[in-house]
């Protein structure tokens, strides 16, 4: 085997395409291979967090400060020294940080050391804040951001009652990881220079793009020497009359709302108990505050990259104190006045009805300098950090995640994308039951692929489970759903019935995730087929704005998830309408039954019967659901970032070989390829799912599960030629037995092509006549080219039928080649047929 290429930072690949977790002899043999392709003096390092053990301070650093997780366990560390000093005298600071870890490196000597312990190196970022172990001991204390260890140690020991963070010096705000700030009440410290203030005015944003609750910035004294910070004694002319620590208090207390982001419009302020209004005076009459809302916090405003769209990001608490986010866009402020009261009412924000344009000419009128590119659409993203994730629900993941906000006409936009429970309870009682069930195990690891179309360059494309009523289909898609959301009708599983333009702003919602509907004999007959047409082209219909002009349409990337009683073709034939061989592909049919003589299912795996199974799975998936995705999109989000080449060409290897152990000999036509690789796909997002510990699953199980449900769809579908020429092939076969020996006068005579005399031919399409053959003779039709083109291929292409039959060995071509025949008419004269051999019934005769 030769050695994986390109390898995900979290899994390789196998003898037989599978994802893997990488073990520590894979991570040595793919770091040898990166060393061969850079150079012998390529260095690896992989930091191990948390650290096994305690950083030890160098006797020559003057400071050490450890940086811990929630638990306290030391994640790495860093030291001060004091370096040469500069003209004025003063020795030059100099921190290094220390990380436990796995380095790789060629030294001067060219010898190749590996070496695991603690390595002047610094962990991957984004890095942790200093005081996280504090953060996690008093989860309701206010938080005092600084900047420097030395001034956060500085500052839990002034005000005990805060809690001291920080994320290092001056310029480490872009490289630090500021959630653990959300719901927490900040206030910024800032260091007395340019630099100071500059970090406390990126601070400012970061706390406030990582949720903070509230956010203030002390306000320094203009009598504080330059470079002050909270760490250094305070000078004598501000000590001398009352205690310092006093002094320092105040500033604390009195620190105002960092104003700095937002730009209140006039007339309007926020307080305590909400937004008030307050009109201009007129005469010696004081005006009275108008109270607009409760209180809320704008964070910034919003646009798209091509400067339009523009909305306002809010923030605010309900009643239950729940969190809450929401961009609005500005243009609603322009629409009939009652929209956003509602919305933010719906979202527990309480709003006066009577001052409703007043809050329409505040989020009109309120700017702020932070900017954030809005989306309209889940899914993918770029940005210039990297590729992000945006969740319907406005949850963004990725390194880039602050960047972008998502802005909708709801602000309780994606409620089906919750989460409950934990990931650990939702394998126990939901994953683990799939085990040697194909069907369900292939309904789950279809729900991971939804973030692989945009990474492959796949089109949508749908799976119809299709079997009678009380046979499990709907448990398939109550575990599918508990991936994103809760797994039932009232929230992942949505309803066939529905019209097209309903299903198009469903579509958009779930674009890069899952769309579930369930049972199509609900579907209008006569928008069901249009339906699958769309959603598997990606794109909704076309439409004109007020002025006649085009209005920009909705997109999406999505594979959907279906079930029914009936398939496509039969739905569409109630209505009168052909199932065309581009939607069978676009929706490819699943039996329910997986042969066991239990339904869907295969393997009870320790329940006492089908049904118990089925129930027990429903009630896990309203129980826990939502955590699966969550996983999963956290660790493709950061393959992705690190190396999507190498995930690309990962994902590639296992549909490549699912592709060549299904189809394995004879011609294949394109449709079935297409089908096939969309089958391999499946497997491909349940085989990295399970390398990525999110499927509790042994290697290959995602596999083999779309293997065989790829085989049942082979089989029910017939073979692997196009879907038009086997359609053909049954189409004229249907002729033959519906109108047998009427329609085709028979031949007789010696030469075979006299009409037989005793026979009485009326709608005349072709003849018949018996041939010699060795084993006794066979029967021919004889269609003539009329009958042939208006009423045995209706609906259908003559010529591609003709030549179906032809490459199928049903039909014998005339000289040169020809696909007619010509023979001579019972009046003597010669004509022009189609030959057709009656092997087609499937009969030797």
């Amino acid at each position: 085997m030769s050695e994986p290429q390109n390898i995900p930072a979290m899994a390789c690949i196998d003898e037989n395409g599978q994802f893997k977790p990488l073990t520590d002899a894979d991570r040595k043999k793919a770091k040898a291979l990166i060393n061969r392709k850079k150079g012998a003096d390529a260095e690896v390092w992989e930091p191990i967090i948390p650290a096994p053990s305690e950083p030890e301070k160098p006797s020559e650093a003057t400071d050490m400060w450890v940086y811990r997780d929630a638990e306290g366990q030391p994640l790495f560390a860093r030291f001060r020294y004091n370096g040469a000093p500069d003209a004025d005298g003063i020795p030059k600071k100099e921190v290094r940080p220390l990380t436990y870890g796995r380095r790789v490196w060629t030294n001067r000597n060219g010898e190749t050391r590996d070496v695991t312990g603690w390595h002047w190196k610094q962990p991957a970022k984004p890095l942790p804040l200093y005081g996280l172990d504090r953060l996690a001991g008093k989860p309701d204390a206010p938080v005092l951001l600084v900047e420097g260890e030395k001034a956060a140690d500085a500052g839990a020991l002034l005000f005990p009652d805060y809690v001291a963070v920080t994320s290092g010096g001056s310029t480490s705000t872009t490289s630090a990881d500021w959630s653990p700030l959300s719901g927490r009440d900040v206030t910024i410290w800032p260091d007395n220079d340019e630099p100071g203030e500059k970090y406390a005015q990126a601070a400012i944003e970061a706390a406030r793009d990582a949720g903070a609750r509230s956010v203030r910035a002390v306000k320094l004294p203009d009598a504080l020497p330059a470079g002050w910070d909270i760490a250094d004694p305070l000078p004598e002319s501000m000590a001398s009359d009352v205690d310092a620590a006093d002094t320092l208090r105040t500033l604390l207390d009195t620190a105002p709302q960092a104003e700095a982001n937002v730009k209140m419009p006039p007339g309007y302020r926020m307080t305590p108990r909400g937004l008030y209004f307050t009109p201009d005076a007129t005469g010696d009459t004081l005006p009275m505050p108008i109270w607009v809302s409760a209180p809320f916090e704008v964070l910034a405003e919003t646009r798209d990259e091509g400067g339009t769209g523009w909305g306002v990001l809010i923030s605010w608490l309900d009643q239950d104190r729940r969190y809450h986010q929401w961009a609005i866009p500005k243009k609603m402020a322009h629409g009939e006045g009652k929209e956003i009261a509602g919305e933010l009412e719906d979202a527990g924000l309480n709003c006066s009805i009577t001052a409703t344009r007043h809050l329409r000419q505040f989020i009109a009128s309120v700017h702020t300098k932070t900017r954030l590119r809005c989306v309209t659409t889940g899914g993918w993203h770029k940005t210039e950090q990297g590729p992000v994730f945006v969740l319907p629900n406005g949850t963004t993941l990725g390194i880039g995640r602050r960047a972008v906000a998502f802005q909708t006409t709801r602000a309780a936009s994606g409620a089906e994308y919750a989460t409950a429970g934990t990931l650990e309870d939702w394998k126990r009682d939901i994953a683990a039951y799939a085990v040697g069930n194909s069907r369900l195990v292939f309904t789950l690891s279809l729900s991971f692929c939804g973030p692989l179309l945009d990474i492959m360059g796949e089109q949508s494309g749908g799976f119809h489970i299709v079997g009678k009523s009380q046979s499990g289909k709907s448990t398939s898609l109550y575990a599918a759903g508990s991936v994103w959301g809760k797994g039932d009708r009232d929230g992942q599983v949505r309803s066939w019935r529905g019209t097209t333009n309903g299903t198009e702003g469903i579509a958009s919602e779930t674009s890069d995730t899952l769309l579930i509907l369930d049972e199509m004999g609900q579907a209008d007959s006569r928008e069901v087929g249009d339906i699958t047409y769309m959603l598997a082209n990606n794109t909704g219909k076309q439409r004109a704005g007020r002025n006649g002009e085009a209005r920009t349409r909705k997109t999406w990337r999505s594979l959907f998830l279906s079930t029914g009683e009936v398939t496509l073709a039969t739905k569409m034939g109630e209505a009168g309408r052909r199932a065309m061989a581009g939607q069978e592909v676009r929706l490819v049919n699943i039996p329910a039954d997986a042969g066991a003589g239990m339904g869907l299912f295969e393997a009870l795996n320790g329940m006492p019967s089908a049904g118990d199974l089925a129930d027990h799975i429903r009630n896990a998936a309203r129980a826990s659901y939502g955590t699966a995705s969550r996983a999963f999109l956290e660790a493709l989000v950061k393959d992705r970032a690190e190396d999507e080449a190498g995930l690309s060409t990962g994902i590639k290897g296992i549909v490549g070989k699912f592709e060549t152990d299904c189809l394995s000999g004879g011609p294949v036509d394109g449709q079935v390829r297409s089908v096939v690789r969309r089958f391999g796909l499946v497997a491909a997002a349940g085989e990295v799912a399970t390398a990525y510990g999110v499927l509790p699953w042994p290697r290959g199980e995602a596999t083999r599960a779309a293997k065989a449900c790829f085989l049942a769809w082979l089989e029910d579908r017939g073979g692997t030629q196009a879907a038009e020429d086997r359609e053909a092939i049954e189409q004229v076969r249907a002729f033959i037995e519906e109108h047998g020996d009427s329609r085709f006068a028979l031949l007789g005579g010696h030469d075979g092509e006299g009409e037989n005399p005793h026979t009485r031919t009326n709608y005349r399409a072709g003849f018949r006549r018996l041939v010699d053959t060795p084993d006794g003779g066979r029967w021919e039709y004889l269609f003539l080219p009329g009958p042939w083109k208006k009423e045995v291929c209706k609906g259908i292409d003559p010529k591609r039928a003709t030549q179906a039959l032809r490459d199928a060995g049903y039909l014998k071509p005339g000289n040169g080649g020809k696909l007619a025949q010509v023979i001579k008419t019972p009046d003597k004269t010669t004509a022009r047929a189609y030959v057709v051999d009656a092997c087609i019934m499937g009969a030797g005769e």
